[in-house]
């Protein structure tokens, strides 16, 4: 019975070894670089978005204008906090936040801020777009206007700072080299609240509110004008749908491991849950970096516009002899359809 009982234990204690190794494998040789390939991807989108947003079909459009500079951040928020955090586990190369109390809480700032601001100008692109389905006479109407844009990205940005600025406050250098949060469960309450919970449901709440703007005008005009607007309002709720959901799940897997590693903490456990819970921690974190990186590659799955004149902008990029040549490629199909048509075929219609 006691030799039972020592080699259960064996076998636990070689199972937890082995779970370890396992995971830190799969750390080392794929999770490490996670925030490499966000990066490229997230650089790539963001060079696609400047070209197609810039494009003169495009460049007006004060959503366009919005989603624009949400792009911007996202690039400057992967470089900042994502990047580093790839150069320090493979290089051993660290930038050096934690030598003051200042550039501790700068970092910590930046942290919170960046991502906080991109999802924003989405939240801005949401309302501009439910603006876009109200009533001619409604005052909301004026969000559209070119001359509300400076003025409303004045307000975001603004807001984002005020929202953020709780985590400086809570955050100072503490035995001269570790930069944590003096108040852990205030501080995670806040960011839980304000990053997990608010802006989520108030992307939600526009959505909801831009389908049914669209479903009464439905309503209100005409058969015939229905099936001529149908394809692009459709168009419009999934490009909306998808960047809501796709952000709203992101954030919600993370959150949640954030909040059950916040709120336990302090609770025994053993090497191998610790390593559990480390693992599916840097994952989920990984993650939530796609909402940086996922703009550019949603909105050509859903956007027959974007597409288009991504498209158009390509092609007056090329030489003129490749341009030609393109041209008269898209006009060979429809001749070679126009001389299938016989004569006698003609006579018979």
């Amino acid at each position: 019975m006691i030799w039972n009982n020592i080699e259960d234990s064996i076998d636990v204690t070689q199972v937890s070894k082995s779970i370890v190794n396992d995971l830190n494998l799969v750390s080392e040789r794929f999770i490490i670089y996670l925030p490499l390939i966000f990066l490229i991807f997230g650089f790539i989108g963001f060079i696609g978005n400047i070209f197609t947003y810039l494009q003169a079909e495009l460049r007006s459009n004060t959503c366009c204008i919005y989603s624009l500079c949400g792009s911007i951040i996202d690039i400057i928020n992967l470089s900042l906090n994502l990047f580093p955090n790839y150069l320090a586990a493979k290089y051993n190369i660290y930038i050096p936040w934690y030598t003051s109390r200042i550039t501790c809480k700068l970092n910590v700032f930046i942290l919170v801020f960046l991502p906080h601001l991109s999802i924003n100008f989405l939240v801005m692109a949401i309302i501009d777009r439910f603006a876009c389905t109200c009533k001619l006479t409604s005052s909301i109407r004026r969000l559209n206007q070119l001359k509300m844009v400076p003025w409303m990205i004045t307000i975001i940005i603004i807001s984002s700072c005020l929202i953020s600025s709780n985590a400086p406050i809570l955050y100072d250098l503490m035995y001269g080299y570790w930069c944590i949060s003096t108040q852990p469960k205030l501080n995670s309450i806040l960011y839980i609240t304000l990053s997990g919970i608010m802006q989520p449901v108030i992307m939600l709440i526009f959505v909801l509110l831009t389908y049914r703007n669209i479903h009464q005008s439905h309503r209100r005009v005409g058969r015939v004008t229905i099936t001529q607007r149908k394809s692009l309002h459709n168009q419009f709720v999934v490009m909306i749908f998808a960047q809501v959901f796709v952000t709203a799940f992101l954030s919600l897997q993370w959150i949640i491991v954030y909040t059950y590693f916040s709120f336990t903490e302090d609770y025994t456990r053993s090497n191998e849950q610790w390593s559990i819970l480390f693992f599916v921690f840097s994952l989920t974190n990984n993650c939530y970096y796609i909402n940086n990186v996922k703009s550019f590659y949603l909105s050509i799955l859903t956007s027959h516009i974007f597409r288009k004149t991504l498209i158009k902008g390509l092609i007056d990029i090329l030489p003129r002899h490749l341009r030609l040549q393109y041209q008269v490629s898209q006009i060979q199909p429809s001749m070679a359809t126009i001389t299938r048509i016989r004569p006698r075929d003609i006579s018979k219609r």
